[in-house]
């Protein structure tokens, strides 16, 4: 295992900046995402550390090793791609075999560590199989095994859950993550699926246009966004204008609701000065949809004006304070409402942001 460190690294495509000034830290043993849109500069970020790109500007380490101007080869990373790259003509131990004997590994040592790769990955019994005749989660599980029989200090996982369909994707990155656990190994993962970062990592950079926008754990990542990319990728967020009316007090329209400013705008001074402008952030389910009003402060009198009933939730679009809301109830059960109901805002689950 290792570590992997990238300092102020740069790299352009033409006139095209495609990653501009990322540092990151990658603690030895974690799971670590790169998240954003495609063209945010996530892959060119891992093949940079793969050593199929060198950067332009900054220093990429592995370890306490300075990697630059290492070929792939000699930078123990191992890289699982999303098209897999599996060899058509060769079975399914062939393929797994294939880096050991570039390697010149010795054949008693290649079978050993090739039938330990397989059982890993839960594909023993397929060892004389084509490509062709296996299904994506099983094409994904070779190339897995593919990486990681080479016994890499780091595995590169470029979008390696994105040709399989919803459910297989949810069932293979979750022995992903158990396999990496099990493994401890350093593991750099891109996608751009919010809910496939947010269920495997441990850390979390999101990215957009080149830049790194916020590292965090999936928790403060969802919960604490730094701004307003962030908080409208990495899930479903209201975004409300308001002013600020006072101490914890904004106006949004005519209605006043109590906020915690003073937790998100310090500069603003303690609990914010009347006159100044912030954007509420509310995910879905942190609203209350009350069908009677509630007696407490934060309630907004509103009006369904669309329902879908989504299984584990029910999803509703509410005309509130001149606004549209979206709230989420988990759990409905057989009921899905309609007409008059109340909101209830509570301040703890607000995320402030600033203009």
């Amino acid at each position: 295992m290792a570590e992997v460190r990238l300092v102020e690294v740069s790299k352009r495509f033409g006139s095209l900046p495609a990653v501009d000034r990322v540092s990151l830290d990658v603690p030895e043993g974690s799971f670590y995402t790169l998240l954003g849109p495609s063209g945010c500069g996530k892959t060119t970020t891992l093949r940079i550390v793969a050593g199929f790109y060198p950067p332009d500007r900054g220093d990429v380490f592995i370890g306490a090793r300075r990697v630059n101007n290492l070929p792939p080869h000699l930078r123990q990373t191992a890289m699982v791609f999303q098209e897999y790259a599996l060899f058509p003509h060769m079975t399914v131990v062939e393929n797994v075999a294939y880096g050991l004997r570039m390697r010149h590994v010795g054949e008693r040592d290649v079978a050993r560590r090739v039938a330990a790769a397989l059982s890993l990955v839960g594909l023993s019994g397929v060892e004389r199989t084509f490509p062709a005749r296996l299904s994506g989660g099983q094409q994904q599980r070779v190339a897995l095994a593919r990486a990681l029989v080479v016994e890499p200090e780091v595995l590169l996982l470029d979008e390696p859950l994105s040709n399989l369909d919803a459910k297989l994707r949810v069932r293979v990155r979750t022995e992903i993550r158990q396999l990496q656990r099990q493994l401890g190994k350093t593991v750099l993962y891109v996608t751009h699926d919010q809910e496939e970062a947010l269920a495997v990592s441990d850390r979390i950079a999101v990215m957009d246009r080149g830049r790194v926008q916020q590292i965090g754990t999936p928790v403060e990542i969802y919960h604490h966004p730094a701004n307003r990319f962030v908080a409208d990728f990495v899930g479903l967020a209201n975004f409300v204008e308001a002013d600020v009316a006072g101490p914890d007090v904004v106006r949004i329209g005519g209605v006043t609701l109590r906020v915690p400013l003073n937790r998100a705008a310090p500069e603003m001074g303690r609990g914010g000065t009347a006159g100044g402008r912030v954007t509420l952030v509310l995910r879905p389910e942190a609203i209350r949809l009350h069908r009677a009003p509630p007696q407490m402060d934060n309630v907004l009198p509103g009006r369904i004006t669309t329902a879908s009933f989504l299984g584990t939730l029910a999803r509703y679009w509410v005309e509130a304070a001149g606004l549209t809301w979206i709230v989420d109830v988990p759990s409905p059960g057989e009921t899905v409402y309609g007409g008059d109901v109340f909101l209830e805002i509570p301040p703890e689950r607000t995320h402030i942001l600033r203009d």
